[in-house]
C-alpha cells in the first residue's frame, strides 16, 4: 500500500501546489498592472510638460513679435475655449543692463499645481 501512495504522488500535482502557482501568478499579475497604470501616468505627465513648453515658447515669441515690452505681469487662459486648459503668466522685468528686459513665461496645469517656465532676455533695437 505504500508504493501507491508514492505513485499518486509523483503523478500529480497537489491542492497546496496549484494555490501556489496561482499566488505567484496573481502576485507578478498586479506588479504588471501596476507598472502599466504608472508608465500611463508618467506618459500623459511628459505629454503635458512637452505641449506646457510649446506653449510657453509660442507666449515668447508673441511677445518678441510685439517689440521690446513694458515691464509688468500678464496671465490669463492659454485658450479662452477651455477653462480648464492651460493658464499663462508673462513677467517682464528690468534687468541691469541698461534696454534689456528679462521675459518669463510660465504655463500652469491641473489647477496650477504643476507650471513649466520658459526664460529670455530682449533687448531694445
Amino acid at each position: 500500500m505504500a508504493t501507491f501512495r508514492k505513485s499518486r504522488f509523483r503523478e500529480g500535482t497537489t491542492l497546496i501546489e496549484v494555490m501556489i502557482a496561482l499566488a505567484i501568478a496573481s502576485i507578478a499579475l498586479v506588479s504588471f498592472i501596476t507598472l502599466v497604470v504608472s508608465s500611463m501616468d508618467m506618459e500623459d505627465h511628459a505629454r503635458k510638460v512637452t505641449e506646457a513648453t510649446l506653449l510657453a515658447d509660442d507666449k515668447l515669441k508673441e511677445v518678441e513679435r510685439a517689440g521690446f515690452p513694458e515691464v509688468g505681469k500678464s496671465e490669463g487662459l492659454v485658450n479662452e475655449q477651455d477653462p480648464r486648459g492651460y493658464y499663462y503668466q508673462l513677467t517682464v522685468t528690468e534687468t541691469p543692463i541698461q534696454d534689456v528686459r528679462e521675459i518669463d513665461a510660465e504655463i500652469f496645469w491641473e489647477n496650477k499645481k504643476r507650471s513649466v517656465t520658459l526664460m529670455t532676455f530682449m533687448a531694445k533695437p
